[in-house]
């Protein structure tokens, strides 16, 4: 194991069960199986939600053996009440809830910690300044400026000493930026180096885009890039997660053996097609079989 995995995965065997302190006779706890994962190095695909906007795919997604969904604000119609409504879902049935904000404004990124998102992913990063920006409004104080509020829905709205509030979320919500261009690809370890920066997501189709290279993910070009962002995590003991070749397994697993843990591997639009055309193809079959000795 390199000094990366092992830096990852002390640091998820600390967050597994956070306790901070206690309200009456509970201690003060935060559950989040997508950092305890990922951190552990356990490989762990994520349910992408642009489409199902009811909460029943929690549920779904819980049954089917997902530890973590990724609701996309991003590419989707999604608006706040929305997502704030899957977040809870998600809490209650024990998925975590990993939000990729339509921006990098603050108030996107306070809204949707504030409902209970696991993680916040933030598209579009090409400066160090604007992941320091980031830090500075995802996190709480001593880290960032994030502002508090009470009555949290990850601590089931309870009344929670600000202190130790502030401290568990600090240390148990995560902050990732995306590298999606050849511009964030450069500054990668300085993104990592960050205190803050919990991980950061890979954007492949973005990035190929921008490199001159679209839909082309066995170019050297995007190999070495993504190379490059791993090997900067595992000196720095955080994650990669890898968007965009969820059917390119060959590849995803190339990038999990030298130290990636997460991916976007299925799209709840794409899930549903696919279910569609099968029972069509299906049908289509049974009917040339049985129509046939008719004529």
């Amino acid at each position: 194991m390199d000094s990366g995995a092992k830096a990852r995965r002390l640091k998820g065997n600390q967050a597994s069960v956070i306790t901070m302190g206690s309200i009456g006779e509970s201690p003060l706890t935060v559950s989040n199986p997508f950092r305890t994962r990922t951190l552990n190095g356990q490989i762990t695909p994520l349910l992408s939600i642009k489409h199902v906007a009811t909460n029943e795919i929690a549920m779904m997604a819980k049954m089917a053996g997902f530890h973590a969904v990724f609701i996309d604000m991003e590419h989707s119609t999604f608006d706040m009440r929305t997502v704030g409504q899957l977040i809870l879902a998600c809490n209650y049935v024990g998925v975590a809830p990993v939000v990729r904000s339509p921006s990098k404004s603050h108030w996107h990124l306070s809204r949707i910690l504030d409902a209970g998102a696991a993680a916040v992913v933030i598209p579009h990063i090409e400066t160090i300044e604007e992941v320091r920006d980031l830090v500075h409004h995802a996190k709480y104080a001593p880290i960032g400026a994030r502002g508090c509020t009470n009555n949290q829905p990850l601590f089931n709205f309870q009344n929670i000493p600000t202190l130790k509030q502030n401290e568990a979320l600090n240390a148990q919500t995560m902050l990732i930026p995306m590298i999606e261009t050849p511009s964030a690809v450069e500054i990668a370890e300085e993104i990592f180096a960050l205190d803050g920066v919990d991980g950061v997501l890979v954007g492949s189709n973005d990035l190929c885009s921008d490199l001159g290279i679209p839909g082309k993910y066995d170019d050297p070009l995007y190999m070495d890039s993504v190379t490059k962002v791993i090997n900067a995590a595992n000196k720095h003991g955080k994650t990669v997660g890898i968007g965009g070749i969820g059917g390119r397994l060959d590849l995803l697993e190339k990038w999990f053996s030298m130290g990636a843990t997460w991916s976007l591997s299925a799209a709840d639009g794409a899930l549903l097609q696919s279910g569609m055309k099968q029972v069509i193809k299906n049908y289509g079959e049974i009917s040339e079989r049985v129509e046939k000795p008719r004529n």
